[in-house]
């Protein structure tokens, strides 16, 4: 008789677990984050004679359904991402402001002071054509000047980028130490607290889009992190960053606040920032510098060469001393005095157009990195888009590996209604049940009281 009902009231507080947990996760079916919750039964029996009498069933543990391999391969797409999509972000913020369709590009511009050369070659006293040359070359200046402008302005989004994640990286990192308390502290009375769990796992999904890093669960069920090697969240504990950033040298070091060891993230927008900072947007640079500089030397070689309509002086084109896209300048002495563009070869031959005939085929010899300067300023406001078109391609193809992978997750930790339902309705049946297993015993009991009288 005592099986009996110990059997039907472990079988009724079973189902009520179960009910009561069907319960959460349906009006938790919605909830961002939340991973559906299982309990988990095992059969009650104790051994008698040759065998065992069962007494029921008992709630062994609630489980929470997790694929923790989809979740690892989930943060490591997400790490990749966020590199990626902060490099996008920058290249496209530089190829719009690099190239345009309006055909103002930089190899326009060196076209058209090659174009003005040969005309005046062809007619070196004309005076209008002489000032055609200026407003070109001053166009042209000025277009290095805008360029320069924009690379900088890119320098200070990526500048600002790397400040802002790593501002995000620790204050995540101090949420994920102060949940790990939480959740040892429930795990050493063996009540997983489940909620905390989920929020956990939030934070790590927003911190993977920001930095890389490894984790580890200990056996008490608290977190460890590291990023490139170093520890930056154990039990208790989350060790801050800081980016020292030198602008002088395009040079980033992540560190530790407490004791300045240097990490190396390889992943998530923070080290992509990084690397736009400190590779891509100072190679553009180089290449527009390199561009400014050898302009400057070859035109200025060959028009010291020459000599202006009125003395014999030698001079320069350019500015000497601006070498770079940002300093590169007309000479005071040209730009002032149109007539002193030196166009002939020799003293007193205002009809001479040799030297200006030798500056316009500069447009054919190879003069930078093997490559004509029309053909290397093409592939120099070419460079971010053709960047940006490889992360492109990358990235849908990350976003459609990501999308099977949340797919798979939700498959093991979302809510299905349908499925949840009819889990309800078979635990309420399972109550029932066992309702009427206490109801007949008890009405057995009665009978044999009855017959006892």
């Amino acid at each position: 008789m005592r099986a009996l009902f110990e059997s039907a009231k472990s079988g009724m507080y079973t189902a009520e677990r179960q009910l009561g947990t069907t319960a959460h996760n349906l009006v938790n079916a919605n909830t961002p984050g939340y991973s559906r919750q299982r309990v988990e039964t095992t059969p009650v029996a104790v051994r008698m004679g040759h065998g065992q009498l069962g007494l029921g069933v008992s709630v062994s543990q609630v489980n929470r359904m997790r694929n923790d391999l989809v979740d690892t391969q989930l943060m490591d797409k997400r790490m990749n991402m966020g590199y990626m999509l902060s490099k996008s972000a920058i290249f496209e913020q530089l190829q719009s402001t690099l190239a345009s369709d309006t055909g103002g590009d930089l190899d326009a511009y060196v076209g058209r002071v090659f174009n003005a050369f040969s005309k005046v070659a062809s007619d070196p006293q004309d005076v209008s054509v002489r000032n055609g040359l200026l407003a070109d070359a001053r166009q042209l200046v000025d277009k290095f000047h805008d360029m320069n402008r924009s690379i900088g302005v890119s320098t200070e989004l990526a500048m600002r980028n790397i400040t802002d994640d790593v501002t995000q990286v620790n204050n995540l990192l101090r949420d994920i130490a102060s949940l790990n308390q939480t959740i040892t502290s429930s795990q050493a009375i063996s009540k997983p607290d489940f909620r905390s769990m989920d929020l956990q796992l939030q934070k790590l999904e927003e911190l993977a889009n920001l930095v890389s890093f490894e984790k580890h669960v200990s056996e008490k069920g608290s977190l460890e992190l590291r990023i490139g090697g170093i520890l930056v969240v154990d039990q208790s504990k989350a060790h801050a960053l800081r980016a020292e950033i030198n602008p002088a040298f395009n040079n980033v070091n992540l560190r530790l606040q407490e004791n300045g060891k240097i990490l190396n993230p390889d992943g998530g927008s923070l080290a992509g920032g990084i690397e736009m900072y400190t590779k891509e947007i100072p190679d553009i640079q180089n290449k527009l510098d390199t561009m400014a500089s050898t302009i400057v030397t070859m035109f200025n070689d060959l028009h010291r060469q020459g000599f202006g309509l009125d003395d014999n002086f030698s001079r320069n084109f350019f500015d000497p001393d601006g070498v770079t896209a940002e300093s590169i300048r007309l000479n005071p002495e040209v730009s002032g005095n149109l007539r002193n563009i030196a166009a002939s070869s020799a003293v007193g031959e205002s009809g001479n157009g040799d030297i200006a005939a030798d500056i316009a085929d500069i447009r054919n010899l190879v003069a930078i990195n093997g490559r004509k300067m029309v053909d290397f300023a093409i592939e120099l406001i070419s460079q971010p888009g053709a960047r940006m078109s490889e992360l492109q391609t990358t990235i849908e193809t990350r976003e459609a590996e990501l999308r099977m992978l949340e797919v798979q997750q939700e498959r093991e930790s979302g809510v299905n209604l349908d499925e949840e339902l009819g889990m309800m309705i078979q635990f309420q049946n399972a109550y029932q049940g066992s309702a009427r297993v206490l109801a007949s015993a008890q009405q057995m009991y009665d009978t044999l009281l009855g017959l006892v009288r």
